[in-house]
């Protein structure tokens, strides 16, 4: 039986099993020399996110750099929601949304994050170059926000305090491209009485 590898490395050998079966086994991903892996890690400021919070609020944005020559690819947001303040039986809870935009200018305010490069020895420094928090509201001056990606309701619909968390893990990473964004951003209205607080993770390459 002959076995045909396309690409990789020249004279390279692979082997299959008793049955025939080709192996395959996580391993180290290929860097690029400009580009890489990367994460970043922040939370909705320094205190609670205020109860009847307005929809439309952006908690949480990143913007890719205008200058790129290369493709942001997103793979991962965890999200992990807990309720400080509880609010009323059988309430209607926010909603956080995930949402792109594109801008003309960079958004301020809250706490600015730095990128993780996962292994700094390999490939360069992230082009995610703005990534910051709030829990009221960044200011997105010159912003135009486009598609929805993912949305999820928060633990602020009952009288408990509660916790959990959201992962958004598609199947097929969302790009951007030089100068676009992502944010986090409030697709309704809060109860009268909740308060909460959110911390997240995001996850991405570029190429």
């Amino acid at each position: 039986m002959t076995t045909e590898v396309l690409g990789g490395v020249s004279g390279l050998k692979v082997n299959v099993d008793e049955n025939n079966n080709f192996p395959v086994f996580e391993a180290i991903p290929g860097y690029p020399t400009a580009g890489g892996f990367y994460t970043v890690a922040g939370k909705s400021g320094t205190a609670a996110i205020a109860a009847a919070l307005a929809t439309d609020v952006t908690l949480m944005s990143a913007r890719f750099a205008v200058a790129s020559s290369r493709k942001a690819y997103i793979h991962k947001l965890r999200v992990s929601i807990s309720t400080l303040t509880p609010g009323a039986a059988g309430g209607v809870p926010s909603v956080l949304g995930m949402q792109r935009y594109t801008t003309t200018t960079t958004p301020t305010g809250g706490t600015a994050r730095t990128p993780n490069q996962i292994g700094p020895s390999k490939g360069s420094t992230s082009d995610m170059f703005d990534i910051r928090d709030n829990n009221a509201a960044l200011t997105m001056t010159g912003v135009t926000f486009g598609t929805e990606i993912s949305w999820c309701d928060t633990t602020t619909n009952g009288v408990l305090v509660s916790k959990y968390e959201w992962i958004f893990e598609p199947k097929a990473p969302v790009e951007l491209s030089a100068g676009d964004g992502i944010c986090l951003r409030t697709r309704q209205a809060g109860p009268a009485t909740a308060t909460w607080f959110f911390t997240y993770t995001m996850h991405w390459s570029e190429r």
